[in-house]
């Protein structure tokens, strides 16, 4: 048997993590408005309305479509490999959001390591005032 300290938050490290998204079209506009993730990451969208309307949710720079309608639910997977602000809209609607990708913590500090390793030391030699 493992004792809490042991067990708590230590979570199984994936590869290549998945996040789940829903996001809910409505008169006002998608809801969460703005969703974030990390660079690398899978994110399995699920999408939904709460209008007869015609609605969607496009990511151009992605090339998805996902059409939105009330009592459905249409899904995607989507990998943001690299940071950014995704654009997302309804055409149709006129509804706009954003994806703001973000560096994982862990790849930026290992990034910011190598960079500070990398630089060249240039030692100069001063005379010592005796």
């Amino acid at each position: 048997m493992h004792s809490l300290e042991e067990t708590y938050l230590q979570g199984t490290k994936f590869d290549n993590p998945e996040r789940m998204q829903s996001v809910i079209v409505t008169n006002e506009g998608f809801y969460p408005h703005v969703i974030h993730v990390f660079s690398g990451e899978t994110m399995k969208l699920f999408v939904t309305s709460t209008t007869n309307k015609p609605s969607c949710l496009t990511i151009p720079k992605k090339n998805v479509f996902l059409s939105a309608n009330r009592g459905e639910v249409s899904e995607s997977t989507v990998i943001f490999s690299t940071p950014g602000v995704y654009e997302v809209n309804c055409p149709v609607g006129g509804i706009k959001g954003k994806i703001v990708v973000q560096e994982h913590p862990i790849s930026r500090r290992e990034r910011i390591r190598r960079e500070i390793a990398s630089e060249k030391r240039v030692k100069i030699w001063r005379p010592r005032d005796e």
